[in-house]
């Protein structure tokens, strides 16, 4: 984990990124899901490291100044296949297209039940997978199509 950390923090730009655990009604990831984020050299724009994950507005997610450059959907006790029958509930919203990690197609999906939501050693492939999304000229675990995916799948 030290060597993706001290590889990553060296990359610019630093992505402003969205990690949504629930989406319906919206949760944004806490816990240790804003310091993987952070060891990837990236900002994450919704909650604390340390603290429970937060309940948030379609509006806080609308309104992020600046706006998140990707969104990772990683709910809690889902995988890939559930989650991906479950984004209406984000791309359903008017204002879905609007935000910049949509129009530029920066919108993942990850298996959070197997990866992301559970502390212990996943947590080290739940890194390589956040290091993949946000640097893919610098990183490639092998964990796309397994772990995680674009969205919306081609």
């Amino acid at each position: 984990m030290a060597a993706i950390a001290v590889r990553a923090l060296a990359l610019t730009p630093k992505p402003r990124v969205a990690c949504i655990e629930w989406v319906e009604p919206l949760m944004a990831a806490g816990n240790w899901m804003p310091q993987l984020v952070e060891m990837v050299g990236g900002v994450s724009l919704f909650g604390v490291a340390g603290t429970h994950s937060p309940w948030m507005s379609w509006e806080a997610l609308r309104d992020a100044n600046p706006d998140p450059d990707l969104i990772v959907v990683l709910p809690c006790g889902y995988d890939i296949a559930e989650s991906q029958r479950n984004m209406a509930a984000l791309s359903c919203q008017s204002d879905w297209p609007t935000l910049h990690a949509v129009r530029t197609a920066q919108v993942f999906i990850a298996d959070g039940s197997a990866y992301f939501n559970r502390p212990g050693p996943r947590l080290v492939d739940s890194l390589e997978m956040l290091a993949d999304i946000l640097h893919p000229d610098t990183f490639d675990h092998g964990h796309e199509g397994v772990g995680w995916v674009g969205w919306p799948a081609d």
